[in-house]
């Protein structure tokens, strides 16, 4: 164990692993990894967990809850497996962009006497602050149970202050549990609308609610490495399923190969749709709406692209991981290569037990440090018949 620089430590939950030494945390998730392969009979090697050389300040996204608690306005993260708040005005895992945005919706709330949601009694104005910064551009979303209160054109202009390049939007958010976005009311208030970034060569726009990973550094390792292992030229067909806004897809595309993606939130297909058009890749991806268990087997890969080559796929489902009927049809299609990246550990292995079943040989498991500091891990895997 060593010593904790966060005073939050003991009350926050967040980083549940900070007392451990950095070199241990990376042991630790690789046999997080190698328990869940042993657990249905997976023995392979699993190599190092890849992580950073600065654990620290990685996140590009931060969620601030807002609660009034016994008369205060209370700005931080919940405690782990709780409604309650955990009042900071700084984060380890955060660069010094965050503790300037605490500084300023402190000095906002206060100035304009925004009332804080009361959880208790389902009241209030102001529940969360959520804001993503890409190199020098933030985008920040107000998320409020009206869109009509005081000061919101002060509290842009302290952001531009603080920021220069602002996009500013408010979520209207009347729920009563803790979902921090409802879905469909967006308010564009002021500056770009669109939060511009590029990786691996592959440009993208990113809305208020847009999927995309929060730590960029070990995502680019991640996504370069599944580049090489699918061996990408401009013969290949990539499957791309649970695909999200599309940037795997276009950096498939990008180094030459014909793309179907599938993916099933509808936000996610229009943001790809927007992606492709940018990248001018328009020609090379084709996006699906739906659920991969209902589009996969209605897919004539052969005929959609005729120029022949190998079919390969690259799946990154949710922590559920992938439905069996999915894992059938990969399965009949015989992919050159098929790619996995998880979250869950545990519904990794259950997969792979199934596709070792159907004659599919590991190549490669590599955990990522993804989320240093938690319990997290991400896992890469690349397979063969």
């Amino acid at each position: 164990m060593k010593n904790v620089e966060c005073k939050y430590f003991n009350i926050c939950g967040g980083c549940s692993l900070l007392n451990v030494d950095y070199d241990r945390q990376l042991k630790l998730k690789q046999q997080q990894v190698v328990d869940a392969l042993s657990e249905f009979n997976i023995n392979t090697k699993v190599e190092k967990t890849v992580g950073m050389y600065y654990p620290y300040k990685y996140r590009n996204k931060v969620h601030l809850a807002i609660r009034e608690v016994k008369g205060k306005t209370e700005v931080g993260f919940f405690e782990e497996n709780s409604n309650r708040i955990v009042d900071v005005d700084d984060c380890l895992l955060h660069d010094v962009w965050v503790k300037q945005l605490i500084t300023i919706t402190r000095e906002y709330v206060k100035k304009y006497r925004i009332s804080a949601y009361n959880k208790r009694k389902e009241s209030g104005t102001l529940k969360y602050v959520v804001a993503r910064k890409l190199d020098n551009e933030i985008m920040v979303t107000i998320v409020a149970t009206t869109p009509n209160f005081a000061g919101t054109e002060w509290y842009y202009t302290q952001l531009k202050n603080a920021f220069n390049n602002v996009s500013f939007y408010i979520n209207v958010n009347t729920r009563t549990d803790n979902a921090v976005f409802e879905d469909k009311k967006f308010i564009h208030r002021y500056g770009f609308k669109k939060l511009r970034g590029e990786m691996l060569g592959v440009k993208f726009e990113l809305s208020p609610n847009s999927f995309f990973q929060v730590n960029t550094q070990i995502a680019e390792k991640i996504y370069k490495n599944i580049f090489d292992m699918l061996n990408i030229n401009d013969k290949s067909v990539i499957l791309d399923l649970y695909s999200g806004i599309g940037i795997t897809s276009l950096i498939f595309a990008k180094n030459g190969a014909k793309v179907v993606s599938i993916e099933s939130v509808p936000e996610a297909v229009n943001d790809a749709k927007n992606l492709i058009k940018l990248n001018n890749c328009d020609n090379q991806v084709a996006p699906l709406l739906g659920k991969c268990e209902q589009l996969i087997n209605r897919i004539n890969y052969r005929k959609l692209y005729k120029d022949g080559g190998l079919i390969s796929v690259f799946l990154d489902p949710p922590r559920i991981g992938a439905q069996k009927s999915v894992l059938d049809e990969i399965n009949t299609l015989n992919p050159y290569r098929l790619v996995y990246l998880s979250c869950n550990p545990k519904t990794l292995a259950r997969d792979l037990r199934v596709l070792l079943d159907y004659g599919f040989k590991i190549e490669s498991v590599t955990p990522y440090d993804m989320f240093p500091h938690t319990n997290h891990v991400e896992t890469l895997v690349c397979l063969k018949k």
